[in-house]
């Protein structure tokens, strides 16, 4: 399900943070591999499947990050007061093919977003793609009798990932040149009628909690500007970084036309993904000014900058 494109990879260097990353900044390094947030979502996702092999039908541990309600199989849960399983759910991931293939995805989208909101803003959007469905569905658990299910393993989240990429780059392209927008909304209307048919209503709020969240998340987080029907919950500086919106009359202040922005060349052709990164920064700078993008987006400008000055030089 990637993106179709040429994706460069990087001369000498072979770790997770090439080729989708384009130099995400990495909390830490072990050995040659960039540890993003990304990449430490996919580590835990995949060491929970080793868990999962070895601690056996017991599930002895795997259960414990389960977010259960507490009549599903007389199963203990958050409102028994194991809170943790708020945040926890998506880390058990039981192996096979398919969980392989959903890290895969996760990992192409997740690094365009981090890349995009800088790797704090992003740790902070997926918990709250995390925690925020858990409480809905926790909420409708104490209204409603009968409303029993689980939730584990990071499909609902890499849903939400692919809801907010759509929302962020509408025309990029998915194999075979469908575009990512319509691509999100084919998955998640697959999962409705999967859901439908299954009557499960658990999994149908959560679900329903994950796409309201995602889009609302990146409103939030200053992206997304097409959607403008879609409304933004104003964040904490801490979450969102020096990429939060402005307020309305700072921005009026500081807006200025894209093309008193032609100093800063785009992406080269042949990478649709990061021509429409810098697009997105772009217009970023337009609305709320330079000083909105954080440390990462302004080094991303420059490096674009520097490399296409190079090639009119040479």
């Amino acid at each position: 399900m990637a993106a179709t494109g040429t994706l460069r990879g990087v001369p000498d260097r072979y770790s997770f943070s090439s080729p989708f990353s384009h130099g995400n900044d990495p909390w830490f390094r072990v050995g040659q591999v960039d540890v993003t947030t990304t990449v430490a979502v996919i580590g835990m996702g995949i060491l929970s499947m080793f868990v999962w092999a070895i601690e056996g039908p017991s599930r002895s541990v795997s259960k414990q990050l389960w977010l259960v309600s507490s009549d599903y199989f007389n199963a203990t849960g958050v409102l028994d007061g194991q809170v943790w399983r708020l945040v926890t759910w998506p880390i058990a991931n039981q192996p096979d093919f398919w969980a392989i293939l959903l890290f895969a995805v996760f990992y192409m989208l997740g690094s365009q977003l981090e890349n995009l909101m800088g790797r704090r803003p992003f740790m902070w959007f997926l918990l709250l793609l995390t925690a925020v469905p858990a409480v809905v569905v926790t909420l409708v658990e104490l209204v409603l009798t009968d409303f029993v299910g689980i939730a584990a393993g990071l499909r609902f989240i890499e849903i939400g990932v692919l809801v907010a990429f759509a929302a962020q780059y509408p025309q990029a392209r998915f194999w075979p040149g469908i575009p990512a927008l319509a691509m999100a909304g084919i998955i998640v209307a697959i999962d409705y009628l999967q859901i439908l048919g299954d009557r499960n209503e658990y999994e149908f709020v959560l679900l329903t909690a994950i796409v309201a969240t995602s889009l609302v998340g990146m409103r939030s987080f200053g992206f997304a500007q097409e959607l403008s029907g879609i409304p933004a919950v104003r964040l904490p500086a801490a979450m969102t970084g020096s990429a939060a919106p402005r307020p309305p009359s700072a921005t009026r202040s500081r807006k200025r036309g894209r093309g008193n922005l032609s100093a800063v060349p785009s992406a080269p052709a042949n990478d649709p993904l990061a021509d429409m990164e810098i697009d997105a920064l772009l217009d970023q700078v337009a609305e709320h000014g330079l000083d909105s993008l954080s440390k990462d987006q302004r080094k991303r400008l420059e490096e674009h900058s520097k490399r296409l000055r190079k090639r009119r030089e040479s």
